[in-house]
């Protein structure tokens, strides 16, 4: 069992640490690195492509859809065709045409002239999958095959070409505006690593186990023991890593997608912990890896022995038998999935339909969601929704914003790492002042309105801890977790966090670091930092009382940053000023007592601080405005009161 205080260290990182820190603060298996994304950039000088612009992003029934397309000035095209299917199939030559017009010819500095292409769909009913490809032809050339088709340049895509890249795109027609179910707006997530979590015995402890690599001996059963501390909590939906067979303790590297892993429990289990979650108002969702599997599972061993087998299309081979696309194309041990391929689709879809109607799964996280095309993630969306209307998928998106905020339309929502990074530098290093704080969640709040639904988080399962990037400093992480909660994407808790787990030293110091972040939970309470636990009850009874943070618009009120004071309003979309029901939340990130002077509302009223991180906050009305007096390093939640 570990013991929280002997992973606890006071000592400041060193700076190459901090550094480190710094500049992979949310990292993540799959992250594209800055010199990815410029290598992407500059492919455009060279390619024909669709990187899965559309407008309207996620199109609804009655609008007509703009596609558009982009030819580096290595690509001389001449003209450019838009083939198309209403009913489901594959489009080719013989579906139905549109021509691309050619807009305009930009010049970018990196990449020079590139050239925009543009055909606008007709409007189609509601639930109809549009499924398209772009042909391109040279100038001089009259055979009736296009010479290229557009390619799919996002996520790692773009390094593809000729047949092994991306070229069938696809979006939904939807019926409104797509959203969250009410359960997910409303919820809140808890991050559960199955195998570290709690064991079957009496009071689920763990035998101590020095080796993180090895299994600890989590299971289900242990997960079902929990309940109770869930509820109190006040949780509402648990996220289960993945739980089916697999070789490692962390079960990234499936070996049977439909069979529960036998060391952590049975099928049944599973069934039972969905029932009795759901009993106590919880949901359930999956870790669910489609993008990749264990090089050990029967359908790759087939398709390497055997160029002929079923399942020989299901993966990528570029030499068979032994060179094949992987994971990142890094991890051999980690075969990827062909996304084009029907064979493999229908394992994953069939593997998640049993789960959710025959298990009663209320969702998926999708692990590496940029592993796969648009037109994958829109027929999976349709396939899942079918069997249950109201799962929901959920994104391990790990690219550029503009890239997330194109599966608008494909997943209902996105793990929040551009605000996870935020919240991290903010609260957790401190190299972000107040205004580098407001700027961001202006622009980025403006600049999401037109993606899928964003799941926050302040750690996980692939990062440090939060408390250790914060040199073990409970109340940042207060300051962190009251931000994330006051904000409106649905928030996740990293098990163990509420009650102060941590580590001593960066998991990218070490080989296999990353498990220094998957410890084991301490289930003897006196290892637990109460108060931090007692913060998060409060946090989330608070979130759960006012819509408005889930629903309101966020608003600045106050911004000082000589004085390293913050302060926005979460309030009703149509208020004017703050009335009874919004949320006023409040910063000092100085080391000193200060006072917030905010402007006056519209009516005088008292507040009420519902939760301060530390010490004392106060709130009174003068008549210059609202003055609010916080403690140094803390953050308040104040609300007017009739």
């Amino acid at each position: 069992m570990p013991d929280l205080t002997e992973q606890v260290t006071n000592e400041t990182p060193p700076m190459s640490a901090v550094t480190e820190m710094t500049d992979n603060i949310t990292s993540a298996p799959g992250d594209l690195p800055v010199p990815e994304i410029e290598a992407r950039i500059l492919a455009q000088q060279n390619q024909f492509r669709h990187d899965n612009i559309l407008i309207p992003s996620a199109p609804q029934a009655g609008q007509a859809v703009e596609i558009w397309a982009t030819s580096g000035e290595n690509y001389p095209l001449e003209r450019s065709v838009l083939f198309y299917t209403t009913d489901g199939s594959l489009p080719d030559t013989s579906s139905m045409t549109l021509p691309l017009e050619k807009v305009r010819v930009d010049w970018e500095t990196q990449v020079g002239y590139l050239t925009r292409w543009r055909a606008i769909l007709p409007a189609q009913t509601a639930h109809t999958i549009v499924r398209y490809r772009i042909g391109g032809w040279y100038r001089h050339s009259y055979q009736e095959e296009p010479d290229v088709w557009a390619q799919d340049g996002q996520g790692h895509w773009y390094r593809q070409r000729g047949l092994l890249a991306v070229t069938t795109f696809a979006y939904t027609v939807e019926a409104k505006a797509p959203h969250f179910p009410q359960w997910t707006q409303d919820g809140i997530i808890y991050q559960i690593f199955v195998d570290r979590f709690r064991t079957s015995e009496p009071g689920g402890d763990f035998p101590h186990n020095p080796d993180l690599q090895a299994l600890h001996g989590g299971t289900l059963q242990g997960v079902i023991d929990a309940l109770p501390y869930l509820a109190d909590l006040g949780v509402t939906c648990l996220w289960l890593s993945p739980i089916h067979q697999a070789e490692t303790y962390h079960r990234y590297d499936g070996i049977d997608f439909n069979t529960v892993d036998p060391r952590l429990g049975t099928n049944e289990d599973v069934k039972e912990l969905t029932q009795r979650a759901h009993a106590q108002g919880m949901r359930v969702i999956l870790d669910f890896v489609p993008s990749h599997v264990s090089w050990h599972h029967p359908a790759f061993l087939e398709a390497q022995q055997n160029q002929d087998a079923e399942s020989a299309d299901w993966f990528t081979f570029y030499a068979w038998p032994d060179n094949y696309r992987s994971f990142l194309d890094m991890v051999p041990s980690l075969p990827s999935f062909s996304t084009e391929s029907r064979g493999a689709r229908r394992y994953i879809f069939e593997s998640a339909i049993t789960w959710l109607k025959d298990y009663g799964i209320d969702g998926f996280r999708l692990d590496h969601a940029i592993g796969h095309s648009m037109d994958f993630w829109t027929e999976f969306r349709q396939v899942t929704r079918a069997v249950a209307p109201e799962s929901i998928t959920v994104g391990e998106v790990t690219d550029t914003p503009d890239s997330m905020a194109r599966f608008h339309g494909k997943l209902d929502g996105l793990l929040d790492f551009p605000l996870a990074s935020a919240l991290r530098h903010t609260f957790g290093i401190k190299d972000w002042n107040v205004q580098k704080l407001d700027t961001f969640l202006y622009s980025y709040e403006q600049f999401m309105m037109q993606a899928p639904e964003r799941v926050s988080f302040l750690d996980n399962h692939d990062m440090n801890r939060f408390l250790f990037v914060a040199n073990q400093d409970t109340q940042r992480l207060k300051m962190a977790a009251l931000c994330q909660f006051t904000l409106t994407a649905t928030p996740v808790i990293y098990y163990g966090t509420e009650v102060g787990m941590s580590h001593s030293v960066d998991i990218g110091a070490v080989a296999g670091g990353d498990a220094l972040a998957r410890q084991d939970m301490p289930w003897t309470t006196e290892q637990w930092n109460q108060d931090l636990l007692s913060f998060y009850r409060s946090l989330i009874q608070i979130r759960k009382a006012f819509p408005v943070l889930r629903q309101g618009k966020r608003r600045t009120m106050h911004l000082n940053v000589a004085q390293k004071a913050y302060a926005y309003a979460q309030t009703s979309i149509d208020a004017d000023a703050l009335i009874y029901g919004d949320i006023l939340v409040t910063f000092n990130l100085s080391n000193t007592q200060q006072t917030l002077l905010l402007p006056k509302p519209g009516k005088a009223r008292e507040y009420t601080c519902l939760l301060a991180t530390c010490g004392r906050a106060n709130a009174r009305l003068t008549a210059q405005g609202i003055e609010i007096t916080l403690p140094a390093q803390s953050g308040a939640a104040f609300t007017p009161v009739v």
